[in-house]
This record gives C-alpha cells, structure tokens and sequence, in this order.
C-alpha cells in the first residue's frame, strides 16, 4: 500500500513536490523546538556540554521555526510561493556547506556531521522535486499527457 502511494507521488510532481516539502517542514519544526528548549539529555548526547550559553542555539532555533513557515508556504503553494522553494534549496545547500566545513575545520562531532549529510540529503531531495514538478509543467504546456 505504501509502496503503490509513493509511486502514484511520481505521476503528480505537484504532490511529491508538496510532500517533500511537508516532510523538511516537519524536520524544521522538530529542529527548531530542540534548538529552542534545549533539553539537557539531548544536549549531551550530541556532544554539547549543556551549561553553555543559550542565545545561539536558541536563535538557531528560531531560524528553523521561520524556515518551517517557508517550506510550509512552497509546500501549500507551488506556483505562488515558488521563489521560496528556491530559497529552500540555496538554503539546504549553504547550511551543508557550513556545516561540514565547520566539522572538518573547526571541530568534528558526529551530530554535526549527520546534520550536514542531512541537510544535503534534503536539499537534494527538494532539488530533483522541484525538476521533476518544473518539467512536467512544461510537458503539460506542450500538449503532452502526463500520466
């Protein structure tokens, strides 16, 4: 049953595209109330000592929070909001960069490392959505059937 709904998601870029997006919207929002809350358990099992000060994360948290609205936005919206789903790529793709820079250059912990595979995987994802929806808009203008 599974297997049969994702691949009629192939047959309607509109809905992969949407559910993609739903799906980063969804991870974003998780990220950023982590972020925010900071809950001391989490916090040491990623390797961060839990007494330091909260402003940055916090602010990064609320990043993801705003990010939440916009993948939201391009997920409810495609045609109207689709400067935004271009601003989620770039986004994914500068957030991959600085993150595995930051782990290889300044200090490795595997959170951050995984959160840059993660955030590449992601971007990637919204990425081949996108083309996918982009041409079989322009399939559909040129007459032929989308099936």
């Amino acid at each position: 049953m599974l297997v049969d709904h994702i691949k009629s998601l192939f047959n309607h870029p509109d809905k992969l595209l949407s559910t993609v997006l739903g799906l980063v919207a969804i991870h974003s929002l998780g990220m950023g109330l982590i972020l925010i809350s900071q809950p001391a358990v989490l916090m040491k099992f990623a390797g961060f000592n839990p007494d330091c000060d909260h402003f940055f994360p916090t602010q990064g948290g609320v990043f993801h929070l705003l990010m939440f609205v916009v993948y939201l936005m391009g997920a409810t919206h495609i045609e109207k909001y689709h400067h935004f789903i271009v601003f989620s790529i770039f986004v994914k793709a500068v957030a991959t960069f600085f993150l595995m820079i930051y782990c290889f250059a300044a200090e490795f912990k595997w959170v951050i490392f995984l959160s840059g595979i993660g955030d590449g995987v992601m971007g990637l994802m919204i990425f081949l959505a996108f083309q996918h929806y982009l041409r079989s808009k322009k399939s559909t203008a040129l007459g032929v059937k989308n099936e």
